[in-house]
Formats: C-alpha cells, structure tokens, sequence
C-alpha cells in the first residue's frame, strides 16, 4: 500500500512530525503520535509509535533528510530516488517491500516516505563489521534474482528516463564527490585508506575505472531492475531465513552482475570470498533460470562479469563519514579492494 498526496507538506524538521501530519495521509483515525527514536545518517530515520482510535498501537518509520549535508552533493535526489521507487514499484516486480504509507517529493526538492516497522515482523538487520557468511549471501543472491526475474528486459522499465539514466547515483553525480581531489586527500588519511590495497591507492584510476564501468557497461544487456547499491549493509533477514534489501533510492536498471556483484563483495571475509565466490554466482545463475529467466547467463558469464561489477564496491574507500561510520567503510574497503586486486579489476575495466 502506499499513499502520496502534493498537498502534503514535507515536514522540514522532526517536530513536524507529529499528529497532525500523519492524520493527512494514514488510512485510519489516530489519536495520538509520538516520536519514539531519531537516527541520524544518510538520511533521517525517525521511528513514530502511532495511537489509533480502534486497534492497537504501531510503529512506523518516516525517512527524510533532515542532515546538514541533506542539500548538500545531491542528497535531495538521493532522497527523491526512493520517493520515486516507493510511488511507482514499491511491492511490485518481486522487492517485497514493506509496505508503504507516504511517499513524496515536493516541488522544492525535499522528500519523505512513512514505512511500516519490520521489527513486527521480526526482521533482523546485520552490522557491516561483521562479515556473513555464506549460507546468508546465497539467500540473498535469491532475492535478488528474483526481483530481476520479475523484471527482465521489460520494455516498460527501459522507457523510464529516471531508471535508464542511472538513478539517483548518476542525478547526483555521485562520481564527482566520490573523486574529487579536495576529498580524496582528506579521507586518505583515514583508517580506511589503509586497508585498502597499495596499488589502489592511485585516484587518477579508480575515477576511469568506475566511470568506465558507469558509462560502458551499466545498461548493456542483459538488464533488469536494479537495487542500484546493493551492499551488504542493506539487507536484513526475516525469521523464515528470507533476505531482504532495504535503502532502494538508487534504483535503476542495469546490466544483471551489478546487484550480486556489490553484496557478495561487501559482505564476505575475504578468505570466504575467495573460496565461495564461483559456487555463489553459479548458485545466482541458477535461481534466475528457476525463476523464469529465458536463456539465462552461464556461471562462467556470470563469473567474467563479477570481476567488474564489483568496482562499485572499491570507491566506498571514500564514502562519506555522514554517511557511514568509518570502522563500516574500514571493512569494505578491505573486502572490495581485495576482491578488485584478486581479480585485476581495475585493469580489466581500463582496457574496455
């Protein structure tokens, strides 16, 4: 279910996020709306415990951007990815969801979606530090072909210039604040950096490599509906074992390896990497082909494009501390600069 209305105010701080503006667009009375906890990050999460006139109470998450760097690098169309995702797919194409009760971007750029608490339903959320293990990545790599299943070269998604321009990632022009000079030479004194691999160290490469994989290779075929920034960090686990993903504003479509591609290099050790990886994407080609995929990739395709696909995961050697904590950026740029080294990635990219 999801409810949007532009005559609703996008509330422009946490205490407007109270009774009034849930009785706009909730599809039952309340009496009563408290803010129950406030998470700061890429975005502001605010958990709300909501009173209705019958039943009982609930909690809901409005998610909106209420930082200091909400404005700034292109946030605002980070934020308006998701509003967007929400409004036009939520539920469908096999995302599974949680449902959605607002979802909307107002005329000045600022956005707000009102989500449904997975804690009812017993969700649990991983922490990036802790690598998974390869039994959860499998579930996962369903989940996700699944959805591209349900998406598979549709013609209606290709028609959609927000998803076939790359998403939000390419409407804030992710890449020039990932490899901007100024910020490169500050985040390289960071705990980060130095357990990223030696010969990564060189901004010049990283900045062509990942532009070449942006420019070259994002919507080749095959193509499907696309997380957009598929990282470990971004799934969570029901109690029947299923994954998840959450985080959807960069959804776009793009070349199949890219989802698989990002969570399997984020989320494993590197020795279980090394020692899982082929089975798990020969594992992924096999759930697309059972969900439905006509003339599915082969493993060894899916291997060769693995090798690529995983250099999105290399440039979080200079995500933004706002955005994630650094002992989280630490961990994935260990697992993902070892991955771009074991597989020459880098290089494979530079040579087209």
């Amino acid at each position: 279910m999801t409810v949007s209305s532009d005559v609703v105010r996008i509330p422009r701080s946490v205490e407007q996020i109270d009774l009034a503006w849930f009785r706009q667009f909730m599809p039952m009375s309340l009496i009563g709306a408290q803010v129950d906890t406030v998470i700061h990050g890429t975005a502001t999460k605010v958990k709300v415990r909501l009173s209705p006139i019958r039943g009982t109470e609930f909690f809901v998450w409005v998610k909106t951007g209420l930082e200091p760097h909400s404005t700034s690098i292109g946030n605002e169309r980070v934020y308006a990815g998701e509003s967007f995702f929400y409004k036009e797919f939520g539920g469908k194409y096999e995302t599974r969801t949680p449902d959605c009760y607002f979802a909307e971007t107002d005329d000045d750029g600022h956005s707000a979606i009102v989500l449904e608490d997975l804690d009812a339903h017993g969700a649990k959320f991983v922490e990036i530090t802790d690598p998974a293990t390869p039994d959860l990545i499998a579930n996962g790599l369903e989940y996700i072909a699944r959805y591209q299943a349900a998406s598979w070269m549709d013609p209606e998604l290709y028609q959609i210039d927000w998803l076939r321009e790359g998403g939000a990632f390419s409407a804030a022009n992710c890449l020039d604040w990932i490899y901007n000079p100024e910020h490169w030479n500050d985040y390289s004194k960071r705990p980060r950096f130095y357990a990223f691999p030696e010969p990564l160290r060189s901004r010049d490469k990283l900045e062509a490599a990942h532009r070449k994989l942006r420019n070259d290779h994002l919507c080749r075929a095959p193509w499907a509906l696309s997380h957009g920034d598929a990282h470990y960090g971004q799934i969570y686990t029901l109690p029947n074992g299923e994954v998840r993903l959450i985080d959807w504003q960069c959804v776009q479509i793009a070349h199949y390896a890219q989802d698989p591609s990002n969570l399997i290099t984020s989320g494993l050790a590197k020795e279980d990497r090394r020692r899982h990886e082929r089975e798990l994407l020969a594992h992924y080609a096999d759930c697309l082909k059972g969900f439905g995929v006509e003339n599915p990739p082969s493993a060894d395709e899916v291997f060769d494009e693995f090798k690529r696909f995983l250099m999105h995961q290399v440039s979080w050697v200079m995500c933004l501390t706002e955005m994630q904590p650094e002992e989280n950026c630490v961990a994935i740029a260990d697992r993902a600069g070892a991955a771009a080294m074991d597989h020459n990635t880098v290089e494979l990219l530079l040579a087209g």
